[in-house]
């Protein structure tokens, strides 16, 4: 047997790829013509004839849930339109169990046939709460599956990127919790809110070197004085008492400066306090920043003319 010739092998796999593709596009043609014969059928009256072509089409083509949902319904209506109320009731059930949430157009079906289908709607409703979930659980399956999908093509877009001359450059810092705790800003600083950082590191560095200070005005006010009283049952007659303390006349300077010492260290305790609230709430264990930067090529090859011909480089870049 001679083996085909190369042109028409060729012809052979070009037309059976047309064919592949054409495929789904017909199908999905053929689907959407039964669907607007059977509407058409329905529209003109022909409830019979429309369905029976609802019917046979839902046996031999392929529809999505929506297509056979509308299918579906010209059923149920063709068949309560002929006063078949058990066809009726079974094309409704198969409606519900596609769509448990649809509902009848009132402007297009008259009431009667909508109180039918309602009443199917409340006799199935147990199994139609199973379909629900049934439905959630695929629609989350198939949100998985496009945010996968969506994340592949990310990581495929950064790595085409990373091959441009221009690439990105991440850095994740990590942030100390116990930080936050640690007067005189140091949560704002780490955070990178300078600004704050310097408003909490001032005022508790002004409110504690007052407190230090009042605390040696205060010391410096006090005096020692000794005390000697005679005739005492002592070994020389005398009995000496040191007695450390404010004068009288300073008793209004140590007032004010005591209270100097305790509002400037209530002030200081107050501020900080104030400090580790600010930081907790604008705490992040980590950050993750993002700058661009120009990319070296690792690996470059120079050419550059000499007296005496060429002269060639190979360099790399670390």
């Amino acid at each position: 047997m001679k083996a085909p010739p190369l042109k028409a092998t060729w012809v052979r796999a070009a037309v059976l790829c047309l064919t592949l593709v054409s495929i789904p596009a017909s199908a999905q043609l053929v689907s959407e013509r039964e669907v607007e014969i059977t509407k058409a059928l329905f529209d003109s009256g022909q409830y019979a004839e429309a369905m029976k072509r609802a019917n046979n089409a839902m046996s031999l083509a392929n529809f999505s849930d929506g297509q056979r949902v509308e299918l579906q319904k010209f059923a149920a209506l063709s068949a309560f339109n002929l006063g078949n109320a058990a066809e009726a009731n079974k094309h409704f059930a198969q409606m519900l169990q596609l769509n448990p949430d649809y509902v009848l157009d009132p402007f297009a079906v008259p009431p009667p046939a909508i109180k039918q289908f309602e009443a199917i709607r409340r006799d199935m409703s147990d199994s139609l709460n199973l379909i629900r979930q049934q439905l959630a659980l695929r629609a989350e399956q198939e949100k998985r599956l496009e945010l996968a999908r969506q994340t592949a093509a990310e990581e495929q877009r950064r790595r085409l990127e990373n091959l441009t001359r221009e690439i990105t450059v991440r850095t994740v810092e990590k942030r100390s919790f116990l930080l936050n705790f640690v007067p005189f800003g140091a949560g704002q600083f780490q955070q990178g809110r300078t600004g704050w950082g310097i408003t909490f590191a001032v005022s508790e560095a002004v409110l504690a070197i007052t407190s230090v200070v009042s605390f040696f005005a205060i010391e410096s006010l006090f005096e020692t004085r000794t005390y000697t009283f005679n005739d005492r049952l002592t070994p020389d007659g005398k009995f000496t008492v040191v007695i450390r303390g404010i004068p009288l006349e300073s008793q209004g300077a140590a007032l004010i400066w005591t209270r100097v010492k305790y509002g400037s260290g209530i002030g200081f305790y107050f501020a900080w306090a104030v400090g580790i609230i600010d930081a907790l709430i604008h705490h992040e264990d980590q950050t993750v920043t993002e700058k661009k930067e120009k990319s070296v090529n690792p690996i470059g090859f120079e050419i550059s003319p000499t007296s005496g011909g060429l002269n060639a480089a190979l360099t790399f870049h670390f």
